[in-house]
């Protein structure tokens, strides 16, 4: 993993920490069964509830102004930072569903998922992200 972050250190420079996990969550899942992660990723949600998930159906069946504005907020915070993340990922050559804004939200709300002792286990296994934070 230290390859991922040491790939580009320009684009990461701009990138928000949880940016970083974000991608670095992508490409130990573009390595398939080659990661040392890849049995706890078959036991992760296919999906998940949170507002930049959701779609113009489930943001109008919020029905209160605020928590409208709330979801249409998330949802384009996290296009935003998809945008901002995705040089990095085309240039690690993750595979075409991995780049989607779809596979985007899942990561990010995995690594929201994710409670620290995990992010430890991973700085323990050489990925540096969690030495970062």
């Amino acid at each position: 993993m230290k390859l991922c972050l040491l790939h580009s250190k320009p684009i990461l420079l701009t990138l928000l920490p949880r940016q970083v996990f974000t991608v670095c969550l992508l490409y130990e899942i573009d390595k398939g069964k080659a990661s040392p992660l890849h049995p706890y990723f078959l036991h992760l949600p296919r999906s998940y509830s949170i507002l930049a998930a959701f779609g113009e159906l489930e943001t109008q069946a919020l029905q209160v102004d605020y928590a409208i504005w709330a979801a249409q907020k998330a949802v384009t915070k996290a296009k935003y930072e998809w945008e901002q993340a995705f040089t990095l990922m085309k240039e690690l050559k993750l595979k075409p569903p991995l780049l989607t804004f779809r596979a985007w939200i899942w990561a990010t709300g995995t690594a929201l998922d994710l409670k620290p002792n995990y992010v430890r286990a991973w700085a323990n296994m050489g990925i540096s992200y969690a030495n970062q934070v």
